[in-house]
This record gives C-alpha cells, sequence and structure tokens, in this order.
C-alpha cells in the first residue's frame, strides 16, 4: 500500500472510529445527569470513570487526525506576520486555569512572527498540555519570546522534571511517551505534531536539555524577511 492510501485509510479508520464513540459520549452524558433514571452513588462513580476513558479515546483519536493532516496534501497552512505579543498573552489568559504559575515575557524588540495563527495555537496548546502532565498544573512555567537575527524565538520552560539527555530527540517521534510513575498516560503524539506542524510554517522545536525543568524552543521566521524579500522583488 502506497504511503497516500495509508494515509488515507488511516484517516477514514479514525474518522469511522470516532462517530460511534461520539455516540457513546453523549449516552454517558444523559445518565451522569439523571436524564435516564436517578444513580446511585457507585453507578454514578462508574459512569464517570468511562466519562473520563471515553474522553482520553476522544483526544487520542483527536491527535491521530491532526498528525495525519499534517502527512497529507490536505495540510496547508496559511502563514503571515502574527503579533507574538499579543498571541502569547492569549495563551495566557486561556490556560492560566489550567497552570496557575504560567506567565509571559515577550522582549521589546521582537518583530511580528510568520506563521499560521490557528496551527501555531495548537502547537502551544500541546506543549502546555505536555507541561501539565509530566510537570503538574503547580509547576512554574514561562513563555517568552525573543529576536535572533532573522528568527524569533519563543521559549517555553518549566520546573518539572525534566526529559533525560538520552530522550531530548526521541520524544518528537510518534508514539514515543516517558511517562513518570503516577502521571497522567499520554500517547506520544503532541510533541510529533508540533515539529511537522512547525515545519510546514518553515518552523523548527527543540528541546534544550537543562539541570532542571523541560525548556522547549520554536524558532519561527520574523516578518522582516517578508518585507526584505517584498524590497528585493521591487528592485
Amino acid at each position: 500500500m502506497a504511503d497516500v492510501e495509508r494515509r488515507a485509510f488511516e484517516q477514514m479508520l479514525v474518522h469511522n472510529l470516532k462517530a460511534p464513540l461520539t455516540g457513546i459520549m453523549a449516552s454517558l452524558e444523559m445518565l451522569g445527569d439523571g436524564d435516564l433514571g436517578e444513580l446511585n452513588a457507585v453507578q454514578r462513580t462508574a459512569v464517570s470513570a468511562m466519562q473520563a476513558q471515553g474522553a482520553e479515546l476522544v483526544r487520542m483519536l483527536d491527535e491521530l487526525l491532526e498528525l495525519g493532516r499534517t502527512g497529507s496534501a490536505a495540510f496547508t497552512v496559511q502563514a503571515g506576520p502574527m503579533d507574538l505579543s499579543a498571541f502569547l498573552r492569549g495563551i495566557q489568559v486561556e490556560w492560566t486555569a489550567r497552570l496557575s504559575r504560567l506567565t509571559s515575557a515577550v522582549a521589546p524588540d521582537v518583530p511580528d512572527a510568520v506563521a499560521d495563527p490557528g496551527v501555531l495555537r495548537r502547537v502551544f496548546d500541546n506543549l502546555l498540555m505536555n507541561v501539565m502532565i509530566h510537570a503538574g498544573p503547580d509547576a512554574a512555567v514561562t513563555l517568552s519570546a525573543e529576536r535572533s537575527a532573522d528568527v524569533v524565538r519563543i521559549t517555553v520552560a518549566d520546573d518539572g522534571p525534566g526529559v533525560p539527555a538520552a530522550d531530548v530527540e526521541r520524544i518528537f517521534d510518534p508514539f514515543v511517551t516517558l511517562g513518570r510513575p503516577g502521571a497522567h498516560r499520554t500517547h506520544g503524539l503532541g510533541l510529533a505534531y508540533c515539529r511537522v506542524a512547525l515545519a510546514a510554517m518553515d518552523g523548527t522545536i527543540a528541546l534544550v536539555p537543562g539541570d532542571r525543568g523541560a525548556t522547549f524552543v520554536v524558532e519561527l521566521p520574523a516578518a522582516v524577511v517578508l518585507i526584505r524579500q517584498a524590497l528585493e522583488q521591487d528592485q
């Protein structure tokens, strides 16, 4: 089976799995809400556990869909200049309820980055979900942005347990997980998505090893590159 056919089959399979699962989740919600009759404490606990497991399956299927799209011709990005200060402030506002010690800092000379806002949002949602799962909701997390020549560098740093040096590259491979005892289980798809999605925007992501915590560095073209290209075309 050719790669294109395989990806098409995988996408069809995931879609077909998600449809009945959505119906099951709706039925569980009705049960939990008492729409089909009152439940006793044991029944409510069982329904709650099934809802949590179902939500985990839905999340895994969504991640598979997103990762599959990045490898197909259907995955396109519409990159353009975007204000990183406003973008990171929005991320901070929306994630503070889950990561209470999340802060952001943007250098005053940072230019706009060239990116697709929707795709970039998915990237940072994955990175912060990764922090919440592996470092915990009480971790101190800092989002920062600075300029380096024609590149805008965005850093996500936390004070969690970090990643062993031997796994720095491996964690970007699909289905690789480094779960710690008692941690929420993951499927190893989020960081794989981040890498391929950023590559589609001429960007990169890397994990910088350190003595404490994890530091992910995202680099994107600065909008000054577009300005220079426009000037060169006019000459």
